[in-house]
């Protein structure tokens, strides 16, 4: 585990993280959601479908059929997503305004 609680992103990327019944109840599950999450965290995750999160899953799918992996093997938007997902380790700046 790297910093904090968090796995590396590493790990969640190439599928050898298997998330804790707390990461369930937190809504992070396998895929590039929970990789944006460790890498990212709240600036991008747990607010809903906002544009920087939204951008950063076009530019993975745009990648992936430059190299010709199909969508479908991505996994569908909630996999992609961190819309939903409460941050690993938040930022100081939003754990003293909850």
């Amino acid at each position: 585990m790297a910093v904090g609680r968090q796995p590396s992103a590493h790990d969640v990327f190439v599928g050898n993280w298997k998330p804790t019944k707390n990461d369930t109840l937190s809504k992070r599950i396998p895929g590039f959601g929970a990789t944006m999450n460790v890498l990212y965290g709240d600036q991008v995750c747990g607010k809903d479908d906002s544009d920087s999160m939204n951008n950063i899953v076009s530019h993975y799918l745009y990648y992936l059929d430059l190299m010709g992996v199909g969508r479908e093997e991505a996994g569908p938007h909630e996999v992609l997503s961190c819309s939903e997902q409460k941050s690993f380790n938040p930022s100081s700046s939003s754990a003293s305004s909850s």
